[in-house]
């Protein structure tokens, strides 16, 4: 900044003023004297050293800038009328008819302030489009400082910190103000709710077996599959145990928080995972095998009535062509 026109002239008042007072507390009649009788280049002057010699701050930066704006609107004006007045706007011809009936159609309707009975019906008037355009200028001015108190450094470094995080993730940021949200951080959970989570886990896997075992087993033995006696056998131990387990695990998992032993509920997740791993496993080769059984029967299903068709010809009259 080389002259006072460089500062907004609003706050080049504001602090010729501040510059004022700092001169009057001074009590130097000299430096009082002087600058009452300086001009505006030497105020300015005399501005810029007060302003970066007390300390206080290291830089100051004035930009200008002009933006060229263009902006559209589009209003949609609606009003809300009886169907006796759309039908003297649009007429009453087959057309007019079914464009009004479209108009009306998924609305309740209103009743008439004056006439209950008669139902008025919300539709567009018209619709309006602006543009408009122009160019503005801005100016800016940055006051650079520094902090040297060491519990302002601290107390700056917090607050940038949370701004900075926020900013990792758009979901934290107002789109409508622009203002970044503070981002809340977890709550660390206690080991009795990691505890209870495990239970949780494991009585929803118990039960997701426990209802697919009938239908793979019903199926294996339908289809049939072969080779798979072995297999259907493991499944139906598999369900003959699985009830008790999955109740077990139920009422464990149904227990409040403050009656949850941590150890003693991962100990016996512990125990079951084992169990859990090959009742897992059984399930998934049973349903490989059913779908590995289904696929190549539906593609000849689907192909073997293709075939039946192109074997005889006829001629309509239930006769055969003969070729």
């Amino acid at each position: 900044m080389a002259t006072p026109t460089a500062m907004p002239r609003d706050e080049r008042k504001r602090q010729y003023a501040a510059l004022r007072r700092a001169v009057v507390r001074s009590c130097e009649p000299a430096l009082l004297a002087k600058f009452s009788l300086s001009s505006d280049g030497e105020r300015w002057s005399m501005l810029k050293q007060w302003m970066l010699s007390d300390g206080k701050l290291d830089s100051i930066t004035v930009e200008e800038k002009f933006v060229r704006w263009c902006e559209q609107l589009r209003t949609d004006n609606y009003v809300t009328v009886t169907k006796l007045q759309l039908y003297k706007i649009y007429g009453r011809s087959k057309e007019a008819k079914g464009f009004v009936e479209s108009l009306c159609k998924g609305q309740t309707g209103v009743s008439h302030p004056q006439c209950p009975e008669m139902k008025m019906y919300k539709v567009l008037k018209e619709v309006v489009e602006t543009t408009s355009s122009g160019t503005k200028g801005e100016t800016e001015m940055k006051v650079g400082g520094r902090v040297r108190s060491s519990s302002m450094k601290e107390l700056l470094s917090k607050q940038l910190k949370v701004g900075l995080d926020s900013l990792e993730s758009q979901a934290h940021m107002d789109l409508k103000t622009g203002t970044i949200k503070n981002k809340k951080e977890k709550k660390a959970k206690s080991p009795a709710q990691l505890a209870l989570a495990e239970v949780k886990q494991l009585h929803n896997k118990l039960k997701k077996c426990f209802n697919e075992i009938p239908k793979i087993v019903e199926e294996l033995e339908t289809l049939p599959v072969r080779n798979s006696e072995e297999l259907v056998r493991v499944l139906r131990r598999h369900e003959e145990r699985l009830p008790y387990l999955v109740q077990y695990a139920n009422d464990r998992a149904s227990k409040p928080l403050s009656e949850v032993i941590p150890e003693e509920f991962s100990e016996w997740v512990d125990l079951q995972k084992p169990t859990l791993s090959e009742i897992e496993g059984d399930v998934r080769d049973g349903r490989r095998r059913v779908s590995a059984t289904k696929g190549p029967r539906k593609r000849a299903n689907q192909a073997t009535p293709a075939q039946s068709d192109g074997d005889d010809i006829s001629d309509g009259s239930g006769s055969e062509v003969e070729g």
